[in-house]
C-alpha cells in the first residue's frame, strides 16, 4: 500500500514537470487529467487508512462542561414547634399530610373564621399548585362541646317559650323582668340592680370602671340596658293598646336573658339528641356557604366528632393503658405531671411558658364544666366527661359521656393520618391549651417523642385596630363583609399580610386591596384584549418584534419569577410576591404605553406570557376560580355559558349594535353635528356596553381595544367613578358657597359709606369733629387727632372706600345683599 502510495507521488511530480506524459501502455495524457486522477485516488486512500484507524482505537466526544447554575431556594416554613422558620421535609416524599383544627359549630362565622381559613387554604394551595406536594388535606368539625349544648338548649327553650307568649301580658313583662334582676345582680351586683337608670348613665359617662378578670363585662352592661329598655317600651305599648300588642319585639330584646333563665330552669329537661345534632348541622352548612363564598376549598376528608365517638373511647383507653391518663367519677383525666416526667416527653411544647395558667385551663374545659374533686393536679384536662342531665351522651366503659374538647382532633387525625402527622394548623389562639393538649395526648397514645412535624398557625384577627373578640360582640360576620368587598378583594387582603401576624381588618387595608385588584384586572383585560387583536399568524413586515424594549420587559419577568419564589419558599411570603407581582404589572403597563406612543405594535406574545403568569399565580393565590380561562378577567368571570345558544350569546350585543345603527342615521337624515355622533360613541360605550361587560379602551391612534370585564366590576366602577364626580360636584358647589359667602361677608363689611363710617354707633363715641371726608379731626376731649393716628383713619377711610365701591357695584347688578 505505501509502495503504491509513493509511485503515485512520483508520477504527480513527473506529470507537473511536463506538458504531456505518455503512459506505459501507450497513451498520450495532458497533466491536468493525470493530476485529477492521482488525486482522487490519494483521497480515497487517505479514507480507507482513515476508517482502518478508527475501527482500531475508537473515538471519544469532546469532554462536556457541566453547568455550574446558580442556587435555587427551598421551602422553608415559619414552625411554632421551634419558632423558627425550617425547612419542610415531608415525611414521605411529595405527599404531605395535614391536619386542621375545623370551627365549633354553634353561630354564625365571623371574620376571625375567614382569617384562619382564606389563610390556611391559600398556603394549602400555594402547596398544591405551585410547589406541587400532594396534600392529603383533614379537617374536623366539632359538632359535640359545651358551647353547642348550651346554645342548643337555649335556642329550644326560647323558642318553645316564644310560641306561648307571642303577645304582651302582664305576666309576661313581670317574667323578664324577674329574669333581668337576676341577670343584673349575678352579672353586675347588687348596687346595680338597686338603682339601674342611675348605674345604666354612669356606665355612658365612663364613670364605671369594668373588672379586670371580666371580659365580658361591657356585654353584660349592654345586654341589661337592651333588655331594660325593651321592659319599658313592653309596659308603655300594654297601657296604651292592652295585651292584643305582640310581644316580639320584648323577646328578641331580652333574648340572653330569658335563655338563661329557661337554661337554668329547664336545661336538665333537653334530653333529645336530635336537639343538639339538628343545631349544629344548621350551623355546619351555614359555615361551608361562607367557605364556598370565600372560595375555600374543602378539606379532602371531613370528620365530625359525633362520627367518631366509638374511634375516641378506643383512643383514651390506650392512653389509660399507657399510664397517662385516669378515672374520677365517670370522668377521665390526663395526667400532665406524669406525662410531662416521663423521659422522652414534654408538655406544653407550643407555649410552656403557659402552662401554669390555671385561667386558660378553665377556659379549654368549657362553659358546663365546674370545679372538679379528685384531680391529680390542676392543669390536669378532660379526655372523657360525664354527662349530666340536659347533655348529649354515648356509652364508654367508665359510664355515659362525651368528649372533652381536646381528644377529638388528636384521635380522628390519628385514625385518618396515622401516627405521624407533616403538618398541624389552627388559629394563634389555640396554641395553648388546645393544640399543646393535643400533642400531649398524641403522643402519649403513641408513646412517641414528636407526633407533629410542622405546626403553622395563623395570626390574629383585629377590627380597625381593636382586637376581635366574639364574646363581646365585636366581630364582622363573613356575610356582613361580603356584602361590601368582594371575596377575591377580602382574600387580597389577606394576601397582602403576612399570614402569622395581626392582620387589621379595616377600611384602609381593603381599600388597599380594592387597588391592587383593580390594577390586576385592567392589565388582564388589556393583555387580554391585544392578544385577541392580534390572534392569527403575525403580518410579514420585513422586521421582527423582539428588539430592546421586549428583551428588557422578558428579564424583568425572569427577575421577577425568580424573586416571588424566593417569597413563597420564605414561609410563604405573599406580601412580598403580591409586591413583586404589582411591579411586573406596573413595567409591563410602562412597556405597553411606551410601544403605544411611538406608534408601534406591543408584542402581544410577551405581554400574554406575563399575564398568564399573573393568572396562574392569582389563580394559586385562590384569588380566581380554578375554572377561569388562561387569562382571567376576575373571580366572578368564572361562570360558563353552557346550554345557552349563540343567539341566546349573541342577542343583546345585536341589539346595542341595531340601536346604534338607528340613532346614527337618524342623526344623518336630521343633518347633525358631528357632536352628536361622539355623543352618541360615548353614550354606548358608557352606558350600553358596561352592563354587557365590555370595555372599550381610546387609543392614541384613533382606535379602541375591545376588553372584556366582570360586568359586575365595571357597574361597581361606574358607580365609583360617577360618585367621585358627584363629591367632586359637591365639593366645587362647597367651596364656592363658601367662597361667596366670605365675599358678602366682605362686601357687607362694604354698606357703610366712608363718609358715615367714623360716625356709627360704637365708633362716634371716639370723636367730636370730622372734616367734609368725614374722617375725625379730633377726638372725645376736643383734642387734635395726632399726626400717627391722623394716618390710620385715612387709611382706614381708604379701605372702606374700595369696600363701599365694591359693595355698591354688587347691590346694582345682584340687588341688596339679604334679600
Amino acid at each position: 500500500m505505501a509502495r503504491s502510495v509513493a509511485g503515485l507521488k512520483s508520477l504527480t511530480q513527473r506529470v507537473a514537470a511536463s506538458s504531456s506524459y505518455l503512459l506505459p501502455a501507450g497513451r498520450l495524457y495532458r497533466p491536468q487529467r493525470i493530476r485529477s486522477v492521482v488525486k482522487s485516488t490519494l483521497q480515497a486512500h487517505w479514507i480507507i487508512t482513515r476508517s482502518h484507524t478508527i475501527m482500531s482505537s475508537p473515538v471519544k466526544q469532546p469532554e462536556w462542561q457541566r453547568p455550574t447554575g446558580t442556587s435555587v431556594a427551598t421551602l422553608r416554613i415559619n414552625n411554632s414547634m421551634t419558632k423558627s422558620k425550617d425547612e419542610f421535609i415531608p415525611v414521605d416524599g411529595k405527599h404531605v399530610s395535614w391536619y386542621s383544627c375545623g370551627p365549633t359549630v354553634y353561630d354564625k362565622s365571623h371574620m376571625g373564621h375567614a382569617r384562619a381559613y382564606i389563610t390556611f387554604d391559600i398556603l394549602r394551595r400555594i402547596m398544591e399548585d405551585y410547589f406541587g406536594y400532594d396534600v392529603f388535606y383533614v379537617m374536623n368539625i366539632t359538632d359535640v362541646d359545651d358551647k353547642i349544648i348550651k346554645a342548643a338548649r337555649y335556642k329550644y327553650l326560647f323558642e318553645n317559650f316564644r310560641k306561648q307568649n307571642q303577645n304582651l301580658s302582664a305576666e309576661l313583662i313581670q317574667t323578664v323582668h324577674d329574669a333581668w334582676i337576676s341577670y343584673v345582680n349575678a352579672k353586675l351586683g347588687p348596687t346595680a340592680a338597686a338603682d339601674f337608670q342611675s348605674f345604666a348613665k354612669m356606665y355612658t359617662n365612663k364613670e364605671v370602671t369594668p373588672p379586670e378578670d371580666e371580659p365580658k363585662y361591657d356585654l353584660y352592661v349592654k345586654t341589661a340596658i337592651r333588655t331594660h329598655e325593651a321592659i319599658a317600651s313592653a309596659k308603655a305599648d300594654i297601657k296604651e293598646t292592652g295585651e292584643a300588642a305582640s310581644a316580639e319585639s320584648l323577646l328578641i330584646a331580652s333574648f340572653d336573658i330569658i335563655a338563661d333563665a329557661l337554661d337554668k330552669k329547664d336545661g336538665a329537661s333537653v334530653t333529645d339528641p336530635a336537639v343538639f345534632r339538628e343545631f349544629a348541622a344548621f350551623w355546619e352548612d351555614e359555615y361551608f356557604k361562607d367557605m364556598d363564598a370565600l372560595n375555600v376549598r374543602r378539606p379532602d376528608v371531613l370528620t365530625r366528632v359525633s362520627e367518631y365517638v366509638p374511634e375516641i373511647v378506643t383512643y383514651i383507653e390506650k392512653i389509660v393503658q399507657n399510664g397517662y391518663g385516669y378515672v374520677v367519677d365517670g370522668s377521665v383525666y390526663f395526667d400532665t405531671v406524669r406525662f410531662h416526667n416521663s423521659p422522652n416527653h414534654d408538655y406544653a411544647k407550643l407555649e410552656p411558658w403557659s402552662a401554669g395558667n390555671l385561667k386558660l385551663v378553665q377556659e379549654g374545659e368549657g362553659d358546663l364544666t365546674g370545679e372538679v374533686r379528685g384531680k391529680k393536679n390542676p392543669a390536669d384536662f378532660a379526655l372523657w366527661k360525664k354527662s349530666k342531665a340536659g347533655e348529649p351522651a354515648w356509652p364508654s366503659g367508665w359510664g355515659e359521656g362525651r368528649p372533652g374538647w381536646h381528644i377529638e382532633c388528636s384521635a380522628m387525625a390519628s385514625d385518618v393520618l396515622g401516627e405521624k402527622l407533616d403538618i398541624h394548623s389552627g388559629g394563634i389562639d389555640l396554641a395553648f391549651p388546645h393544640h399543646d393538649n393535643e400533642l400531649a395526648q398524641s403522643e402519649g397514645h403513641f408513646d412517641c417523642q414528636q407526633w407533629v412535624n410542622y405546626f403553622v398557625h395563623a395570626g390574629h384577627l383585629h377590627i380597625e385596630g381593636q382586637k376581635m373578640s366574639k364574646s363581646l360582640k365585636n366581630f364582622v360576620t363573613i356575610q356582613e363583609a361580603l356584602q361590601k368587598y368582594t371575596a377575591a378583594q377580602i382574600r387580597l387582603m389577606f394576601l397582602l399580610h403576612q399570614w402569622d401576624a395581626v392582620l387589621d381588618f379595616s377600611s384602609g387595608s381593603l381599600s388597599e386591596a380594592k387597588t391592587v385588584e383593580n390594577s390586576i384586572l385592567n392589565f388582564l383585560a388589556t393583555v387580554k384584549a391585544l392578544v385577541q387583536e392580534q390572534s392569527g399568524p403575525p403580518p410579514f413586515t420585513g422586521t421582527h418584534g423582539y428588539r430592546e424594549a421586549e428583551k428588557s420587559l422578558m428579564a424583568t419577568f425572569t427577575a421577577k419569577k425568580r424573586a416571588i419564589h424566593d417569597a413563597l419558599c420564605d414561609s410563604f411570603n405573599t406580601p412580598v410576591a403580591i409586591n413583586e407581582l404589582r411591579d411586573l404589572i406596573s413595567q409591563s403597563n410602562t412597556y405597553n404605553q411606551g410601544q403605544l406612543k411611538a406608534k408601534q405594535q406591543p408584542n402581544a406574545s410577551v405581554l400574554g406570557a406575563i399575564a398568564r403568569y399573573v393568572t396562574k399565580l392569582l389563580r394559586t393565590f385562590g384569588v380566581f376560580l380554578d375554572v377561569n380561562p388562561a387569562i382571567a378577567s376576575s373571580a366572578a368571570n368564572g361562570a360558563t355559558v353552557s346550554g345557552r345558544s349563540e343567539e341566546d350569546v349573541a342577542l343583546p350585543y345585536l341589539k346595542v349594535l341595531s340601536s346604534f345603527r338607528d340613532s346614527v342615521r337618524q342623526i344623518a337624515q336630521q343633518k347633525g353635528d358631528h357632536m352628536s355622533l361622539l355623543q352618541l360613541s360615548d353614550k354606548v360605550r358608557d352606558d350600553e356596553l358596561i352592563p354587557l361587560g365590555v370595555m372599550l379602551d381610546d387609543r392614541e391612534d384613533g382606535s379602541s381595544l375591545v376588553k372584556f370585564v366582570d360586568p359586575e366590576t365595571l357597574l361597581k366602577q361606574r358607580e365609583e367613578k360617577q360618585s367621585a364626580i358627584l363629591e367632586k360636584q359637591r365639593q366645587k358647589e362647597e367651596r364656592a358657597a363658601a367662597e361667596l359667602k366670605k365675599k358678602l361677608e366682605k362686601l357687607e363689611k362694604g354698606k357703610v359709606a366712608p363718609h358715615d363710617m367714623f360716625r356709627v354707633e360704637g365708633r362716634r363715641e371716639e370723636f367730636s369733629e370730622w372734616d367734609d371726608k368725614g374722617i375725625p379731626t379730633k377726638d372725645e376731649k376736643g383734642e387734635p387727632i395726632a399726626k400717627s393716628r391722623r394716618k390710620k383713619l385715612e387709611k382706614e377711610w381708604s379701605v372702606q372706600e374700595k369696600l363701599h365701591a365694591d359693595y355698591a357695584a354688587w347691590t346694582a347688578k345682584q340687588g341688596p345683599i339679604n334679600a
